[in-house]
């Protein structure tokens, strides 16, 4: 009997984060915090071709056994930069399309959704490209579906300092997310190129709000190389790997491309 056969999947969070650039998964003991498996699948195709990100999706899950066990608990992330929060008390569910129409260019395919943020009396709307949602779904019949961006949000939320900011990088795009106090500031995502157009709207996003990086506490999680590392670190006088308290990798560049899916993704 495998060492896969043996996870009792009904007692286990399975965590997919899929992104344009890849698949990442990590199984978590929810009784103990402990990860028991954690893989990391890269992968590229035409850019914003829905139906060929689900086909390799779908490649990705008929390689990977475990993918295929049934959970009664899975989180699905999806990069997408089609986010947007809104005032709770002004949020209306048969509304959400018509607010996302109104700051992006939403396609046929994209399948809208919501999750409350209670602490910030917000309402965070998305859209997720329907084919893989779909591809998903026809393993994990019990997933949620989330934009990446709100267990990002959540994180960044629970941290002490009065100035702070989360920078989640790929090489296709860059999360941020600002905060002072309990007022969240920022809460972004922007194509990009490379790092530097990354760290151009880190500054941008600072002189916009006038924060000093000096007086910043700045997370980082995603595809940073070491020389990303040692150029912000230069800018800013703490620089932190974004983790969760419950559970620690070995290395930096583990917790880098794994620590988000620990993060809370919403309240239950």
């Amino acid at each position: 009997m495998s060492a896969i056969s043996k996870i009792p999947q009904a007692h286990h969070r399975l965590s997919i984060h899929i992104g344009v650039n890849g698949l990442s998964f990590v199984v978590e003991d929810t009784q103990t915090h402990e990860c028991l498996l954690w893989r990391n699948y890269f992968y590229s195709f035409p850019g914003g071709d829905y139906n060929e990100w689900a086909k390799e999706v779908g490649h990705v899950f008929h390689q990977e056994e475990f993918l295929q066990k049934r959970f009664s608990l899975c989180n699905v992330m999806i990069d997408t930069h089609k986010h947007t929060l809104i005032p709770s008390s002004l949020f209306q569910p048969d509304q959400s399309l018509e607010v996302l129409d109104q700051l992006f260019q939403t396609a046929d395919l994209d399948e809208v959704n919501y999750s409350s943020v209670d602490t910030l009396d917000a309402t965070c709307i998305y859209a997720l490209p329907a084919p893989v949602n779909a591809a998903v779904f026809k393993h994990q019949h019990k997933a949620g579906f989330y934009a990446s961006v709100i267990p990002l949000l959540r994180y960044i939320m629970g941290r002490s300092e009065y100035s702070r900011a989360l920078m989640h990088f790929t090489p296709s795009h860059v999360d941020l997310l600002l905060m002072q106090g309990e007022r969240l500031l920022l809460c972004n995502s922007y194509d990009v190129d490379r790092f530097s157009t990354a760290l151009y709207f880190l500054f941008l996003a600072l002189k916009q709000w006038q924060l000093n990086p000096r007086s910043l506490s700045l997370y980082i999680s995603g595809l940073f190389k070491p020389s990303h590392i040692k150029q912000l670190c230069s800018f800013f006088p703490s620089v932190t790997v974004a983790t969760s308290k419950e559970y620690l990798f070995s290395t930096e560049a583990l917790n880098l491309l794994y620590g988000p899916h620990f993060f809370p993704v919403c309240v239950s």
